[in-house]
């Protein structure tokens, strides 16, 4: 997971349900592996295990933690993301938050994201709900450009033109910037 909900939370404050910043941060997640064309992989802590439905994955280890997530590859039934919702290092295994099938040397890969990557994160999802409030019609959280008293005109700051936007994000090119360090070559 990119970061988790109450991470996310000290940053932006949003009446959102946590259900929905979840949904937000798993496609964020997953749209800048693509973007990237990088796994964010740290390839020091890589194993091969057995995978049990009933009590996940057949290792434990102090180099992981509760929360971690860690990317199962070169499994034919329970390839993707996962986050570690428990170990259990007395009967060596650690458990996951999807549903798994029974399964033999699956390649587990433990991922990480740098803070820059994580804040820029937090940045897209700030400024997708500061919009969305702005489109619903509330213009309290727009900037104010200029305003006058007699007869009173006020006219607000845009942020962004339309030319500006990303079009896989959706945000301003200054808010994907960040990025362009971490994209790898596509072969």
């Amino acid at each position: 997971m990119l970061m988790t909900i109450e991470e996310l939370r000290q940053f932006i404050t949003t009446d959102k349900t946590d259900l929905v910043l979840d949904a937000q941060l798993q496609a964020l997640e997953l749209l800048i592996r693509k973007y990237t064309n990088n796994n964010f992989q740290d390839r020091n802590r890589r194993f091969r295990c057995n995978i049990s439905s009933t009590s996940g994955l057949q290792y434990a280890s102090t180099l992981f933690k509760v929360g971690d997530t860690v990317q199962l590859s070169e499994s034919a039934f329970n390839g993707g993301l996962y986050t570690i919702t428990g170990i259990d290092l007395e009967n060596g295994c650690m458990g996951l938050n999807g549903a798994l099938t029974d399964e033999s040397h699956v390649l587990v890969t433990k991922i990480f994201y740098p803070k820059d990557v994580k804040m820029g994160a937090v940045d897209i999802i700030r400024w997708k709900l500061k919009n969305e409030d702005i489109n619903s019609g509330d213009t309290s959280k727009m900037n104010i450009q200029s305003e006058t008293l007699s007869r009173h005109s006020v006219t607000y700051a845009q942020d962004t033109s339309e030319t500006d936007i990303d079009g896989s994000f959706g945000v301003p090119k200054k808010y994907v910037s960040f990025l362009n360090a971490y994209k790898k070559a596509r072969f």
